[in-house]
């Protein structure tokens, strides 16, 4: 039996010299958009930070202004500015499924520790 798979998903590393432009553009382009968060990690056990919330912005502060990773969160319908950050201290990988069209599905972020960050986007 044949599956007809309707699309397809690529995983794709993030290189840190990039970090900085890579989130501003993935920001601008899914201010908005639907997000769940996950925290999973090894020694704390895996849970959920946010789920269906508005994304508000993704930053990077080079490490020569902290190293740190932070996303915010608006409130449900738009009202407002951000709510709620979740922050990256020492990030230390950055990877992102995309489907076929190149619209990102999540982003995952690995900190020093070896603890990951999921943010998953709804579509």
């Amino acid at each position: 039996m044949q599956l007809g798979l309707s699309y397809k998903r690529y995983q794709l590393d993030i290189p840190p010299a990039v970090w900085s432009e890579f989130f501003d553009r993935l920001t601008d382009e899914n201010r908005g958009r639907l997000i769940t968060l996950k925290q999973l990690d090894d020694q704390l056990g895996d849970f959920e930070v946010l789920r269906h919330t508005p994304l508000y912005a993704i930053t990077y502060d080079r490490p020569d202004c902290g190293s740190d990773l932070v996303v915010t969160v608006g409130r449900p319908q738009g009202l407002g500015e951000a709510t709620y950050a979740h922050r990256v201290v020492c990030p230390q990988a950055v990877s992102i499924v995309t489907d076929e069209d190149g619209v990102v599905l999540s982003c995952t972020i690995t900190n020093r520790d070896q603890a990951q960050s999921k943010i998953s986007f709804q579509s």
